[in-house]
């Protein structure tokens, strides 16, 4: 037998309003864009620019949330709520979604922060009611 694509782990109906949800964070001012990973690195469903490797976002989003996860542990403090990447052309926020999933949204430098992130725990919690009932 062939082996089933990755994606294929969550149903369609569930993977079009997963689609929804990062294209409401893809709309907020300064959003470029919004992807959600399984943390073994393969992209669920992305909303990108062409000029962005989405592979690339899925793998490095995991691998953020999972040594974010670590070093909090380390220190004696639970998991990390969410990630900050601050470069010079915007921030990038990893935040994991239940125990298997990884929710990057890559801003512009302009982005107000505080308002995404308010956004990213909304969207979050939803992808997470979602996903929740997505294995087939």
């Amino acid at each position: 037998m062939a082996d089933v694509p990755p994606v294929l782990s969550v149903r369609p109906q569930s993977l079009t309003r997963v689609s929804e949800i990062l294209s409401g964070l893809r709309r907020l001012p300064g959003v470029d864009g919004a992807a959600l990973a399984r943390m073994d690195g393969v992209m669920v469903a992305q909303i990108l620019n062409r000029t962005v490797d989405h592979r690339r976002v899925a793998s490095v989003s995991a691998g953020l949330v999972q040594t974010s996860n670590m070093a909090a542990q380390e220190i004696g403090r639970r998991e990390a709520s969410h990630t900050i990447v601050a470069t010079a052309e915007g921030d990038i926020v990893v935040r994991q979604v239940g125990e298997d999933f990884a929710l990057a949204v890559i801003l512009r430098p302009e982005a107000n922060l505080g308002l995404v992130l308010l956004h990213i725990g909304r969207a979050s919690e939803e992808l997470r009611v979602v996903l929740g009932s997505a294995a087939p």
